[in-house]
């Protein structure tokens, strides 16, 4: 069972097939940005794991995980912005560029967060919490609609959720800062030595 339940986990984006499911996922904010998203994030990490190796991406282009942990961010801050998910319910083309573009994050981040030393998987955690807490202070705090396709009262509800994200990822950060570091970690967190020529 353990050996199957990436490939369950991975193939969760296939229930956006069914056009009900996916409707009342995006038909509000909240399970839109609180639990498609993670969900495709999920996904991709699942994906990546069971693939394993092969789905990384190769050492020489994400040294220290910087390449993948920088897509994951990226990735994350195009997703905050409101138009984005107003754009997306309008849009199959975006929509599914959407699902992709979470999905690779997910895979993304599996491969390059073992690559990354402490500080560099806590600054990347740290900076994603931030933009969430960010992002959900101001959803809190605009005094009109942010998204044209979702109601005022949503958005309040999805900045505190995003907030709650937040703390939780920032937790995380912290937790992994505070893991005593074992010498095989530090060694796969260094660079291969160029090869003599």
């Amino acid at each position: 069972m353990k050996r199957r339940l990436p490939w369950v986990l991975a193939a969760l984006p296939l229930l956006l097939w069914i056009t009900p499911l996916r409707q009342l996922l995006e038909s509000r904010m909240l399970p839109h940005m609180l639990v498609e998203l993670p969900l495709l994030f999920i996904a991709g990490w699942a994906l990546a794991q069971a693939l394993g190796p092969r789905a990384r991406l190769p050492a020489v282009i994400d040294a220290h995980g910087l390449l993948g942990l920088t897509w994951v961010s990226a990735v994350s801050a195009l997703w905050m912005i409101p138009s984005m998910l107003d754009l997306s319910l309008l849009d199959i083309r975006l929509q599914w560029a959407k699902y992709l573009a979470w999905l690779l994050a997910g895979v993304a981040a599996r491969g390059s967060l073992p690559r990354a030393g402490a500080v560099v998987g806590v600054f990347f955690l740290g900076n994603i919490a931030w933009m969430l807490a960010t992002a959900g202070l101001l959803f809190q705090e605009a005094p009109q609609r942010l998204c044209v396709s979702y109601l005022l009262d949503e958005q309040i509800v999805t900045g505190q959720g995003l907030i709650a994200l937040a703390v939780l990822i920032g937790t995380l950060a912290v937790r992994r800062l505070l893991r005593p570091i074992s010498p095989a970690s530090a060694c796969r967190a260094l660079p291969a030595p160029a090869s003599a020529e």
